[in-house]
């Protein structure tokens, strides 16, 4: 099975004052990838905690509902959301996983998963204090941008799909090379 992993801010939702109709524009090219790739969706993004890990019901409310609604508009096949994960540093002090670690939890979980993508924006190796919280899974991800000076280069674009298409195809000659 292919996987998306899809962060929302960034890919979905950008830093200028985005329209309904930016966002379904943007919703229309993941769902142009999904159907292309023949994928699933999984939720990375830090609002996935609005949506209930077995349900995958979004709370009332929430303005997550509305991106849930254009993907029934467009027949994206949300399966999941990766877990909530965090490590004990101490006794007293507890520390979120980064992304990467709750997609390859997920993906451990899943072994279903054959081929995965991500699409995000937060790739904070460009933030000189930490490393990325997406190194262990660079390979597999086709960065957008939250913020640009023209913002006609903001989050998820038609380039993009071409990006994921190398990465699934990658993945799968990679897999017929292993079976023989």
């Amino acid at each position: 099975m292919n996987v998306i992993f899809i962060d929302f801010d960034g890919t979905l939702i950008t830093a200028h004052f985005d329209t309904d109709d930016d966002i379904e524009r943007r919703v229309k090219i993941l769902a142009d990838i999904c159907h292309e790739y023949n994928s699933k969706v999984v939720i990375e993004a830090a609002a996935k905690g609005v949506i209930d890990e077995e349900t995958l019901e979004v709370k009332e409310g929430s303005w997550v509902n509305g991106i849930f609604r254009l993907f029934q508009k467009y027949q994206i096949e949300c399966i999941g959301r990766t877990p909530n994960i965090s490590r004990q540093i101490n006794e007293s002090m507890e520390l979120p996983m980064w992304k990467e670690d709750e997609i390859l939890e997920y993906l451990e979980m899943h072994p279903e998963i054959t081929h995965y993508c991500i699409i995000d924006d937060d790739d904070t190796k460009e933030i000189h204090w930490r490393e990325s919280d997406l190194d262990k899974v660079r390979d597999h991800l086709v960065q957008t941008k939250y913020y640009s000076e023209n913002i006609k280069e903001e989050g998820l674009l038609p380039k993009h799909k071409e990006e994921v298409g190398k990465i699934l195809e990658k993945e799968i000659r990679t897999a017929k090379k292993t079976k023989k």
